[in-house]
């Protein structure tokens, strides 16, 4: 009998303890830390258990009981002496309890029985980062790099330099550690991309530190070319691509390489209408010789070339003549299929030869053992230049079969795409705008945003009229220009502007309009167009969009840099969440320097 009285007794007293810890924890987590500390206080009056210390000790540190928390702490290192982060808690304890030569001496005995040991380095300055001591967390790893030769820890002495506001040796020391251990490449580089990125806001203190300290490892990298490859990387992320082709070409030439490196960015260059650069550094890689880039590059310099048609005056005979050089020197074979492709393109397009360019493409068609996908290529631009031909319904033959053929791939879904374009050329909009609907999920970032581009055109623009007159009239001119029937699109452009005034459609138009005013050099109209957009319909989706290409007018083609400033200055005043906001944002830092070095040299 007196057994069982003492087991419920036993298991009273321990159900009771355990309710008290609950309770003691939930009044520390609410901030009632005077409840909470009379509970922990009870619980341990013979023993100070392990369990409670944390929610304990903070709770007398939050209310500014510092001596007490201090008696914890040491209670603590006492019966776990190898836990010195326990003896560093008792000295942040007097530190804030004012007796900063008795914290100074705990901290130095700190320090004296640190071993290096990489868990107890990072629990100690843990420990003074839990309270924004970060000089002393710092202090840490620099002793134990001291202690322990084994021992690396960079990534977190710069992420505390950062905390610091020590920049420069943050940025030292992420390189360093890239100096060390190259596999720590990718690592630095997002650490050192955050600190440019600045939450956002643009910092050329930032990018001339970064700029400064790559220099600086650059000078001892010997054989290495981590270093001059971050340091052309920072020149793409701030849109310095001049900086960066010099950069690339000058690596290449040490390296000796077969020009890889100058391939990929010279793509970035075409991404970003830098047309120039991108035949620049092709022409570098062509003079290397033949190479598994030869082809490519040539294929990649004759498409910049001819992206310049329309911004310079450029020779199409010139360029006529380079394609049917280079396919002559390459061959008819596999690897000309593109290179084919693209130069049937050129002639139906740009020469308007378009019989020439129906039999490139048909000989590129029969080369046997060519790639799918390559003839698919060719397929889609036979089937545009029939539709530029007129001949629409031969055109849709041959989308339906690259479709049929590649279901779930994106050239099948570019085919899906041109099938639908041509029914709203038709004035079939609800059949448009279905295959619509299914391509906007499409994995190709770039047709699923065509796709919506013009499922929006659609339902903005037909939803709003009683009748379907006035979008068949825009659809039709829309074919018009596609088939470069240039001056009957803009009768009928101008048609609408005219009968239907002040409808919906009026900034599509005025838009396409640029772009075709652009397309024949008459670079004073578009300017017109863009203007009536931005003054007359600031508040409509097109308005970013014209200012960001008046701003590229002026700063490429009337080479006029105050205004084009202006005009990028607006976009990042007036449409914050534009897209064209962070190319804005660049190009105009960009024109600014250049305007700042101009006056610097004409002042000397």
């Amino acid at each position: 009998m007196r057994i069982v009285v003492f087991l419920l007794f036993f298991v009273n007293f321990v159900f009771a303890q355990h309710n008290n810890t609950q309770n003691a924890y939930q009044f520390f987590q609410n901030g009632d830390y005077e409840k909470a500390i009379a509970i922990y206080k009870d619980l341990n009056k013979k023993s100070l258990n392990a369990s409670h210390y944390y929610p304990f000790f903070t709770s007398y540190f939050n209310t500014n009981q510092f001596l007490q928390a201090e008696k914890l702490a040491l209670g603590m290192y006492k019966k776990f002496p190898n836990s010195i982060n326990y003896l560093a808690e008792a000295g942040v304890c007097q530190l804030k309890g004012d007796q900063r030569k008795k914290a100074e001496k705990t901290f130095l005995l700190v320090y004296k029985k640190m071993n290096g040991n990489t868990s107890q380095s990072i629990n100690i300055s843990n420990t003074f980062k839990r309270y924004s001591m970060y000089q002393q967390a710092l202090d840490v790893y620099e002793k134990a790099e001291k202690l322990n030769k084994k021992a690396d820890f960079s990534i977190q002495k710069a992420q505390l330099y950062g905390v610091l506001g020590k920049s420069e040796e943050m940025i030292a020391t992420y390189l360093e550690l890239l100096a060390n251990n190259p596999k720590k490449k990718q690592q630095v580089t997002i650490n050192i991309q955050k600190f440019l990125n600045n939450d956002g806001i643009s910092s050329k203190k930032n990018y001339e530190i970064v700029k400064k300290k790559l220099v600086k490892q650059i000078q001892k990298e010997g054989e290495r070319t981590d270093f001059s490859e971050m340091l052309i990387w920072l020149f793409m992320q701030n849109h310095q691509f001049e900086l960066a082709f010099l950069q690339a070409k000058a690596l290449d030439r040490r390296v000796e390489s077969d020009g890889e490196f100058l391939f990929d960015i010279a793509e970035t260059f075409l991404d970003n209408e830098y047309y120039v650069l991108a035949v620049q550094a092709y022409d570098v890689i062509i003079q290397k010789g033949f190479s598994s880039l030869y082809v490519s590059a040539h294929i990649n310099r004759l498409y910049a070339l001819t992206s310049q048609v329309h911004q310079s005056n450029i020779d199409l005979t010139s360029i006529d003549s380079d394609y049917q050089s280079v396919i002559k020197e390459i061959g008819i074979n596999r690897e000309a299929v593109v290179l084919l492709s693209n130069y049937a393109h050129f002639q139906a397009f740009y020469l308007k030869n378009l019989d020439d360019a129906m039999k490139t493409l048909e000989q590129a068609m029969t080369i046997q053992n060519a790639s799918a996908f390559n003839i698919a290529e060719c397929k889609l631009e036979y089937a545009d230049i029939l539709l530029l031909d007129g001949r629409v319904w031969e055109s849709l033959l041959y989308y339906s079969q690259v479709e049929k053929d590649f279901k779930e791939s994106p050239i099948g879904h570019k085919a899906k795409f041109k099938r639908a374009k041509v029914a709203f050329y038709q004035g079939d909009f609800d059949w448009a705008q279905a295959q619509l609907d299914v391509l906007k999920a499409s994995t190709s970032k770039l047709i699923s945003n065509d796709a919506m581009d013009l499922s929006l055109l659609i339902t903005d623009n037909l939803g709003l009229d009683t009748t379907d007159v006035t979008m068949k009239m825009f659809s039709r001119a829309e074919l018009l220009v596609f088939q470069k029937k240039n001056k009957e699109a803009i009768a009928i452009y101008d048609s609408i502007l005219s009968i239907y005034k002040g409808h919906v459609l009026s900034d599509e138009i005025y838009f396409r309009k640029a772009g075709i005013y652009l397309e024949e050099q008459k670079i004073d109209a578009a300017i017109e167009m863009f203007s009536i957009i931005i003054n007359e319909f600031s508040f409509d989706i097109l308005a970013d969009d014209a200012l960001y290409r008046l701003a590229k007018i002026y700063e490429n083609q009337k080479i006029d840099r105050k205004k084009s400033m202006d005009l990028y200055e607006r976009i990042l005043l007036e449409y914050k969440g534009s897209i064209f906001a962070v190319e804005a944002r660049k190009r105009f830092r960009n024109l600014r320097e250049e305007i700042i070095k101009k006056s610097v040299n004409d002042s000397i």
